[in-house]
């Protein structure tokens, strides 16, 4: 029994060690979640304003075809002024003819202001995409160094991993499937020393009958509040030496 509980502490230690590596792999690094978190602001910008761009192309090349075709039917009429014969239809035709011209400059106008829409959006596009360069570079850089750590652990894990299925050979196997089950259950901890009549897995104090129980250290017992196997501290873990008073040494000398 007392050979399985020292058995089970190890393995406490290993499982805690590995717990800690594996939340290390799983946690993302600040430097990285900010270069992603800006990556991403920076893509979506881009890719707005790529639209807008795009829209406001389309609206322009639209613009300028109806001009085009204006622009050809102005000429038509004025040339059918050479055929007028009458003065009322010449002068319907001279009214349609500046209306035509109206329109035309109008419609010139709201493609310069297009064009100069264009000019300030791609402007600000270029900007957006320098940026978006630099934070990716700086995003890779802290993914490659993410990864690398990744792996690191990885390896890590694995030994401990090898160093646990070793040790876990060795304790009793129902025991062994009984931490294992309070273990998933608990947060990784599935064993707890008791010291000075509480429970060190919940800090709650256990039954005085059972706290005498325990320190006979004869049978498995387990925590009536958390349910984690628990054991007598002071015989499994040594106490750390006091360090002696400096001065008093001194004084006593």
């Amino acid at each position: 029994m007392q050979d399985d509980i020292v058995r089970l502490i190890e393995l406490q230690k290993l499982d805690l060690e590995i717990l800690k590596l594996e939340r290390s792999k799983a946690e993302v690094p600040e430097a990285l979640k900010k270069a992603k978190e800006k990556k991403e602001n920076l893509e979506g910008k881009l890719a707005n304003l790529t639209a807008i761009i795009e829209e406001k192309e389309a609206q322009r090349k639209l613009f300028e075809e109806e001009l085009k075709e204006e622009i050809k039917r102005l000429k038509q009429t004025q040339a059918r002024l050479t055929q007028i014969r009458g003065t009322r239809e010449y002068q319907i035709l001279l009214a349609e003819i500046e209306e035509i011209k109206r329109t035309n400059k109008q419609k010139e106008e709201e493609i310069l202001k297009l064009m100069e829409e264009i000019e300030k959006l791609t402007e600000e596009k270029n900007k957006i995409e320098e940026e978006l360069n630099k934070i990716t570079q700086i995003f890779d850089e802290e993914n490659k160094k993410f990864e690398e750590l990744c792996q690191k652990l990885k390896e890590e894990i694995a030994k401990l991993s090898e160093k646990r299925a070793q040790m876990a050979k060795k304790v009793s196997s129902g025991i062994l499937r009984k931490y294992e089950m309070i273990r998933q259950k608990k947060g990784g901890i599935g064993i707890a020393p008791v010291d000075n009549g509480v429970c060190e897995g919940c800090h709650m104090a256990i039954p005085p009958q059972l706290y005498i129980e325990i320190q006979k250290d004869n049978r498995f017992h387990e925590c009536p509040h958390c349910k984690r196997i628990i054991y007598f501290k002071r015989y499994y873990h040594q106490e750390p030496l006091e360090e002696p008073n400096l001065k008093e040494a001194k004084a006593s000398s």
